[in-house]
């Protein structure tokens, strides 16, 4: 991210740590310029249009983080099945970034395809709400958390998952999130609990069966006027 690197008196760090907006659910992503470990680009440039995945890290040469970084190069495939982009983010330098992709390419027997971003001086971090409130100095106030981050085609934040920096993640849980994002966009319908691809969902609450009955060709059990369950609608197709 680019930041005009200047001395400020306190009250004016302290100014500018209030300023910075915490980013919600529905919100864009910022344009931000970024540095990564396969070279500068605009983010927007990157997640326009798709589907996109962003994970952070506290910082590098981490063994939960190292198995992390394994599990999500060994996802390639499940990622371009969904059309979806990844890019990670940790706090150091762009060279401790690619040091730390030579270990855990040794370690784990992977190659990693994705960019990390250089978030030298947690920056970014404190967008992403990883920074303690009212710091100054981002870098010495993160918080003891990472965070997996999903957007929408509209570079719009879908998901938002806080993980203690000591639990690994689980990936396969991000994958269902997009299948179930992806689904409800094109689809008057949302999922229910540990849905999984092929499973029955239910018809969107606030449409009324009138409605539904051309959106679902196939039908839908009433147990309830709010209580439909449907088989899964094609997932190309939008109805």
């Amino acid at each position: 991210m680019a930041f005009k690197k200047k001395k400020k008196n306190d009250r004016e760090a302290m100014d500018e740590a209030l300023s910075v907006p915490v980013l919600q659910l529905g919100d864009e992503v910022p344009e931000v310029t970024c540095d990564s470990t396969m070279g500068m680009f605009n983010l927007h440039d990157v997640v326009d249009g798709a589907f996109s995945v962003i994970v952070t890290f506290l910082f590098p040469f981490d063994p939960v983080g190292t198995t992390e970084l394994a599990l999500l190069a060994k996802l390639k495939d499940e990622f371009d099945q969904r059309d979806a982009k990844l890019v990670a983010l940790c706090v150091d330098t762009k060279e401790n970034h690619r040091k730390w992709i030579e270990d855990v390419q040794e370690l784990q027997e992977v190659v990693v395809w994705f960019p990390i971003i250089a978030d030298e001086n947690a920056e970014i971090s404190r967008l992403l709400n990883l920074v303690k409130p009212m710091a100054v100095n981002a870098k010495r106030n993160l918080k003891p958390a990472t965070l997996v981050m999903i957007l929408d085609i509209d570079k719009r934040i879908r998901l938002i998952q806080h993980y203690p920096n000591a639990c690994g993640r689980n990936f396969y849980e991000t994958l269902r999130v997009l299948d179930t994002l992806k689904l409800t966009l094109f689809h008057q319908c949302v999922s229910p609990a540990n849905w999984q691809q092929g499973k029955e969902v239910y018809v969107r609450p606030g449409l009324s069966s009138d409605a539904a009955n051309p959106l679902f060709p196939r039908g839908f059990n009433e147990m309830r006027p709010w209580m439909r369950s449907t088989t899964q609608p094609d997932s190309d197709t939008a109805s």
